[in-house]
């Protein structure tokens, strides 16, 4: 059984037949929107029949439906659906420009929120332009939150077939139906049947098959597309050594179990196959597809000559028996020396991949302190703002998400002034740190005080009242005190990352409310300074000022609650620490402002 989420959708025809019109929806062209409509009307009624539906708009990149709502709108016109237009997201890079820049969907953080619930007596029906890889229209179905989410495209491609969360069913329409009737004979010629019939011998299953006779001892991979496959046990053989699911074909000619992934994953993957102590085939479905193409044309040639030759055989008034016997002995001869150099030519391959050496990993950029690999760590443009750079990664394989680099590292990096493993410690740090064990990061719930933290979680605030709304935050619980707070990026960073630990994190963000020590120990006192003096003001406030060498004294600072707390109370701060965290400003600058004097005097 597939743990994909299922969803069913209609499509008025692959997306290569309506490429064009697809363009000019996406450019807001009002006469391709209405075509567009005019032709997903009549899928969407038959998907619609019988039910109570409403037409849901996917937002674009910049975070609102566009030229999706004015499609919604029209089909609404022809229809009598109406619109809702509930969803949005925060902006983010396009999904075409990651897939140019040679990154995963997935390493572009997309979240849709959902403004208005969709009742469970309507069926929302999510409207699109194309259904490519699935990973827009996953999120849309995921934050509309219906069990009976539908979804409608003007066209779709073959890679929303390999979505690892949902399996998107398509609903054949009328309109569908009739794109691709094509007017066929009652009556196949010889030369189609002969077609259709290698074709069954030329299935994956049928490869596979042929290859592992040949090499029962060798693990077979076979790349078909942007995917290296294996399939019944070899498929088990894979995905325990690289820990990917398996699934169950949907095709008979496809065998009983499969996995696979992506083809850049091969320098990844390879090298675990092999130190596993499997011996690797691999072999290329494209250039064997080439080949029989090849052959299928020669042999065709073979069968046109053998055809004049029966032509010029009854012509001459030979005897037609004894020709039509030579031709099939001619063309069985010739049928079965080219299977034979076919067999060869595949034997060969497979044999040349079998072997360790034959395919060279490529080699890391660097390695980290915890063994991961850096690969494809490269820099590269906006195409939206051509001043914006952006580096990213890959780490044991898996898309580190874009992070933007500052001008003095793009001039550096297009100067080859710096490297992966520089860019790498200013943009990625916590990838790069030491991790801790879930033994270690257990341990570790003590403060320096000798406190213990009673609770520690991170989660993400969803009261829309609040002004964090969406952002992650820190929850600790020590003794009575509880306490919350917004992370910064780099404290989230090392919590996923697990390069911290919960006493690290309490310590360094409610270090002031739980007056450690700890805390105050960051602060240090400029030079320069005769006295520290804290006392109380006419208000009754307590106050820190400080007397430098010169006589000169700064202004009363104010000491806040958990100051005085620190200081009389749990005595865990100095006045000298105190005085360097009011006042050490005040303090450069009238230090500076007497170096600036002696200047000006001596001139």
């Amino acid at each position: 059984m597939s743990n994909k989420q299922e969803c069913t959708f209609t499509s008025v025809a692959p997306y290569p037949k309506v490429r064009q019109l697809a363009h000019g929806l996406k450019d807001g062209d009002y006469s391709s929107i209405c075509k567009a409509a005019d032709m997903m009307a009549d899928g969407i009624r038959e998907m619609a029949a019988g039910r109570n539906c409403v037409l849901v708009p996917i937002p674009n990149h910049h975070g609102r439906a566009v030229y999706t709502k004015t499609l919604a709108n029209e089909i609404s016109q022809r229809t009598g659906i109406p619109t809702w237009d509930i969803l949005s997201c925060r902006p983010h890079m396009p999904l075409h420009y990651a897939k140019k820049n040679d990154l995963k969907p997935e390493g572009i953080y997309l979240k849709l929120n959902l403004y208005r619930q969709v009742p469970e007596q309507f069926t929302p029906i999510v409207i699109d332009n194309v259904l490519d890889t699935g990973y827009t229209a996953g999120a849309a179905i995921k934050a509309v939150g219906h069990p009976n989410t539908m979804l409608a495209v003007l066209g779709h491609t073959k890679n929303h077939l390999t979505n690892k969360n949902y399996q998107f069913n398509q609903l054949v329409t009328n309109m569908e139906k009739k794109m691709q009737e094509q007017p066929s004979d009652k009556k196949q010629s010889a030369e189609t049947k002969k077609k259709q019939v290698k074709n069954k011998t030329d299935t994956p299953l049928a490869v596979y098959q042929r290859l592992k006779s040949k090499h029962p001892d060798a693990l077979i991979l076979m790349r078909n597309g942007d995917f290296y496959r294996s399939l019944n046990e070899d498929a088990q053989k894979v995905s325990d050594t690289l820990h990917i699911p398996t699934q169950k074909p949907k095709a008979k000619g496809e065998g009983e179990l499969m996995a696979e992934f992506p083809h850049h994953a091969l320098d990844v993957y390879l090298p675990r196959l092999i130190r596993a102590g499997n011996r690797v085939a691999i072999a290329d479905m494209l250039e064997m597809s080439k080949k029989q193409t090849t052959n299928q044309t020669q042999t065709d040639t073979m069968e046109k000559k053998t055809e004049r030759k029966k032509t010029k055989a009854k012509e001459a008034k030979v005897d037609k028996t004894e020709t039509a016997k030579v031709d099939k002995t001619e063309v069985k001869a010739e049928n079965k020396a080219e299977t034979k150099k076919e067999d060869k030519a595949v034997e060969k391959t497979a044999e040349q991949s079998a072997g360790q050496n034959v395919h060279k990993p490529r080699e890391p950029q660097m390695v980290t302190v915890n063994g991961e690999k850096v690969s494809h760590g490269h820099a590269f443009q906006s195409n939206q703002d051509p001043n914006k750079w952006y580096f990213t990664a890959r780490l044991d394989g898996q898309q580190l998400r874009p992070q933007l680099m500052k001008p003095e590292d793009v001039a550096a990096y297009q100067k080859r002034e710096i490297g992966v493993e520089a860019l790498m410690q200013t943009y990625y740090p916590t990838k790069l740190a030491k991790k801790v064990t879930p033994e270690e990061y257990k341990a570790d719930n003590k403060l320096s005080d000798g406190r213990v933290i009673d609770k520690m979680v991170v989660y993400k605030e969803h009261d829309e009242h609040r002004q964090d709304v969406g952002k992650y935050k820190l929850y600790t619980q020590v003794g009575e005190q509880k306490m919350s707070r917004t992370m910064s990026k780099e404290d989230l960073n090392a919590y996923f990352d697990r390069v911290t630990t919960p006493s690290k994190l309490v310590e360094k963000n409610f270090g002031e409310q739980l007056h450690l020590a700890s805390f105050y120990n960051q602060f240090k006192l400029e030079d320069g300074v005769k006295e520290v003096r804290i006392a109380k003001n006419y208000d009754g406030d307590w106050t820190v000022s400080a007397k430098l060498t010169d006589d000169r004294t700064t202004s009363k600072a104010v000491l806040s609650w958990h100051d005085k707390q620190a200081l009389f109370t749990q005595k865990t701060a100095t006045k000298e620490q105190l005085a360097a965290r009011y006042l050490n400003t005040e303090i450069k600058e009238m230090k500076q402002e007497k170096v600036s004097a002696k200047q000006a005097f001596s001139r």
